[in-house]
């Protein structure tokens, strides 16, 4: 990467709201581009010359931000869409236990949820039980040597009421 030229104008970007992480990226993708700077704490400087490229990295960076929070929005939709489809399992599951396929689409949906947080405002302690409940109602069905439908169907029916009542 060549000096910042003394005699050249400068333009300076304050970033101190970016994070560090964020800073350092920026970095390598100016010096990948050839553009000259130098960090001063979190203002960025570089020739007047450059400023429209420093710019364009610049938004690029911003653009990919946003599409981060975006995907991030996206994963609390996709929660709430695979809670509502919790819910209806459990309800059918209450009253008809020994439908394979639904058997099968609970098991296919926990493993969705299994490592997952909790979705929007939901708390820690309710998104616990919501999937242990879950995590019963399979074993409950295909955890032992035959299927415990009557145990299934009475947890099935209380993941249906806290998934309602968490909606």
């Amino acid at each position: 990467m060549s000096e910042l030229n003394p005699n050249s104008p400068i333009t300076e970007w304050e970033l101190d709201e970016w994070p560090q992480e964020t800073r350092a990226e920026l970095t390598t993708m100016l010096i990948e581009a050839g553009i000259a700077h130098r960090w001063e704490d979190a203002i960025l400087i570089a020739e007047s010359a450059r400023e429209v490229d420093v710019e364009e990295i610049l938004d690029e960076i911003e653009n990919l931000e946003d599409e981060i929070e975006e995907q991030d929005d996206d994963s609390d939709q996709a929660d709430a869409r695979v809670l509502s489809q919790l819910a209806g399992l459990a309800q059918k599951i209450a009253r008809n236990p020994s439908d394979a396929g639904v058997v099968a689409n609970l098991e296919r949906l926990l493993e969705s949820i299994d490592a997952s947080s909790a979705p929007g405002d939901m708390g820690d302690s309710v998104w616990r039980q919501i999937k242990d409940l879950a995590s019963q109602v399979e074993d409950a069905l295909v955890g032992g040597d035959r299927p415990d439908e009557v145990l299934a169907m009475d947890l099935a029916s209380r993941l249906a009421a806290i998934l309602r009542s968490n909606l």
